[in-house]
């Protein structure tokens, strides 16, 4: 290849002209695909919901990163034919990496889990000016000096670095905030051709913005030596984290199924995108933990043989930005960020405003109910929270009841007595909430001082036509009643369902036959509304006289 001699430099000083097509195109490609890698990389770490796993995530994709950013700079020097020889310092290549590793630790966090355009910008633009830092440190090894400098090529490297840095990271940005009205899109490899062709154009740029000077000796076997050794440690590499990738993700799923039975009934299979969802909720999770966010509505939960009605919260959220959000998501995020305790506080404040709110309207003996997780209910200091709460507001005994899965009941075992008990002293109930979903065990109903148990909607499907779902039910009632618990069964919508029900023995029931969940401002409108006589007065004839609600459970001694 033909260099352009520099008249003011050195003697051996020159300028690189643009390499030859053959190699400009193996360069190309590999740098695309380092950069479908590094895109990877930090996609991994943007789904990684829980702290230490974003910590983990973002250390491992970081040093990942800096090295494979450091072979394809180191790699690209064998581009030009002037420089194929080059046999590199130690210290400034142990320099440069540790630069651009350093420059990937401080910015990959930002890159990966902002969607703040006013976030991405800067921190690409950092992660840009580390990776010229880097090269410039491993320069020293070709450099005539440098006193001179081709400000134009500093000028356009540092902004191609930088537009390479941020069209990735808006791009990476772009993707997940799809997911939000249609299915994940992450950068595609039209994407990863272009960011290649620019890093091409910007490793030729920076090789040229100080005065080069010619080797003294040359060496073939060991530019061909160092070529392969960092050919095949970038492939080992990239090979290696997308393995770890891989078994992270399915633990990370293992550990968000696992919690998720702490809060919701079992979950079903989700669609990847269900991970993007996940990760955007994550992003913005101290801006979506206030009460303003949390808003609440509630179900009826009717006595077809009394005039009493109570009324089940359930969290709804629709973020300006995110749109409306999966309670069941945002739960199990809060979980994984280890925000449990403090979103089922604000949730718990905003139903007993509610209350407060009813009570001054007129509705005296309605009871709200509130699910919770069982780590809320474990912490030293929340049943003297609670009570406070409940003091402060003037709501009367009995006023909350909390409910709970089975699998967070059974899983927390005897400490979750003396928890129950303390609760019981404020007038509090807990109910076992989803009883049938899962692995129930029916010692536990003896062992736990439960106030009763809320059927799940398995219990109701398909009952009319289906009788050992009916004796089931039947058996589950006479139990219940044996153990002095209440029963509620949960997703009644048909009038067979009900008559089902009733025919059970079960009088309290919840589901879309009374009512879908309304706005706190509604319940007071319905609740007048509502008359138990307009539903006795159908066809129905329970085989069993249906137990009303049971009182509030009586204080223990202090």
């Amino acid at each position: 290849m033909e260099s352009v001699s520099i008249s003011q430099g050195a003697a051996h000083a020159f300028v690189v002209a643009f390499p030859p097509l053959f190699h400009s195109l193996l360069y190309w490609g590999f740098a695309s695909l380092v950069v479908h890698v590094c895109q990877r990389l930090v996609e991994h770490t943007a789904f990684s919901l829980d702290p230490s796993s974003r910590r983990i995530s973002a250390s491992n994709a970081s040093l990942c990163i800096g090295c494979i950013v450091w072979a394809l700079d180191v790699v690209g020097l064998f581009m030009y034919d002037e420089l194929f020889h080059v046999d590199l310092e130690l210290v400034p290549a142990l320099g440069s990496l540790l630069a651009m590793v350093f420059s990937a630790r401080v910015t990959v966090p930002t890159l990966s889990t902002s969607t703040s355009v006013r976030n991405l910008l800067p921190a690409g633009l950092l992660l840009a000016l580390g990776m010229m830092a880097g090269h410039f440190l491993l320069a020293r090894s070709y450099v005539a000096h440098f006193a001179e400098v081709n400000v134009l090529a500093i000028v356009l490297s540092i902004a191609t670095a930088a537009g390479v840095a941020c069209y990735t990271a808006i791009g990476h940005r772009a993707g997940k905030m799809s997911a939000l009205t249609q299915r994940y899109a992450p950068q595609n490899w039209r994407d990863n051709l272009i960011s290649g062709g620019a890093i091409l154009v910007l490793h030729w740029l920076l090789v040229n913005c100080f005065p080069l000077q010619k080797p003294t000796t040359t060496n073939p076997d060991n530019g061909l030596a160092l070529l392969a050794v960092l050919l095949v440690i970038t492939f080992a590499l990239a090979l290696d984290q997308f393995r770890n990738i891989r078994s992270d993700q399915v633990r990370q799923q293992l550990q968000r199924l696992g919690l998720s039975l702490m809060r919701v009934a079992p979950a079903h299979q989700k669609p990847p995108e269900h991970d993007v969802h996940l990760s955007l909720i994550a992003d913005h999770l101290p801006r979506l933990l206030n009460r303003g966010s949390l808003t609440l509505h509630f179900q009826p939960i009717v006595n077809l043989h009394a005039p009493l009605v109570h009324y089940e919260a359930l969290l709804r959220l629709n973020d300006p930005l995110l749109g409306p959000l999966s309670p069941d998501a945002f739960l199990l995020v809060c979980e994984l960020q280890g925000k449990t305790s403090q979103v089922d506080r604000l949730v718990l404040a905003n139903a007993l405003d509610a209350a407060e709110s009813w009570m001054a309207q007129g509705m005296q003996h309605s009871k709200v109910c509130v699910n919770v997780a069982p780590v809320t209910l474990l912490e030293p200091d929340f049943a003297q929270w609670l009570g406070a709460k409940l003091q402060r507001r003037g709501l009367p005994w009995g006023t909350l009841q909390l409910e709970m899965t089975e699998h967070a009941i059974i899983a927390c075992g005897t400490r979750m007595v003396q928890a129950i008990n303390d609760l019981r002293t404020l007038g509090v109930g807990v109910f076992m909430d989803d009883f049938g979903a899962g692995y129930s065990s029916l010692g536990v109903l003896a062992d736990l001082p439960i106030s009763g148990i809320k059927c799940d909607r398995l219990f109701v499907r398909q009952l009319p036509q289906d009788p050992r779902r009916q004796s089931l039910l039947r058996h589950v009632v006479r139990l219940a009643r044996d153990l002095q618990l209440e029963v509620v069964v949960e997703g009644v919508e048909t009038e067979q369902e009900l008559q089902s029900v009733l025919e059970s023995g079960i009088g309290n029931v919840q589901g879309y036959f009374f009512s879908k969940a309304m706005s706190p401002e509604d319940v007071p409108l319905w609740h007048q509304a509502y008359r138990p006589a307009d539903i006795t007065e159908l066809p129905l004839r329970p085989a069993m006289a249906p137990a009303p609600f049971m009182a509030a459970p009586a204080p223990m001694p202090l």
